[in-house]
């Protein structure tokens, strides 16, 4: 019984994990670790050792850095969303001001 038990638990180390990476808009450059994992359009997973590992956002000259850790066997979602605005809109309130009388 111990034998089976030390062997399940060195299966699971030694199993990858996997990363779904899930980011909006379309178009987001996705780097992991320093290496280009694809664009945003539809998820993207991966399958990573376990430990830490570097998630690099780019869009439209705006990034994001993020730090994911992974557990051997894991499965993890990451989603992240770029706030944007059209080009020329002003911002707007969320409160409207009340007609004057």
């Amino acid at each position: 019984m111990l034998t089976l038990a030390l062997v399940s638990h060195l299966v699971l180390a030694a199993a990858p994990a996997e990363l779904t990476i899930d980011v909006k808009p379309d178009g987001v450059e996705v780097k992991v670790d320093g290496k280009r994992a694809g664009s945003s359009g539809k998820a993207i997973t991966l399958k990573l050792k376990a430990g830490k590992h570097v998630v690099r956002l780019s869009h439209k000259g705006d990034s994001h850095e993020e730090e994911v850790a992974l557990k051997a066997g894991e499965k993890k979602t990451y989603q992240w969303a770029f706030e944007s605005t059209k080009s020329g809109a002003a911002p707007t309130d969320e409160t409207e001001a009340a007609p004057a009388e």
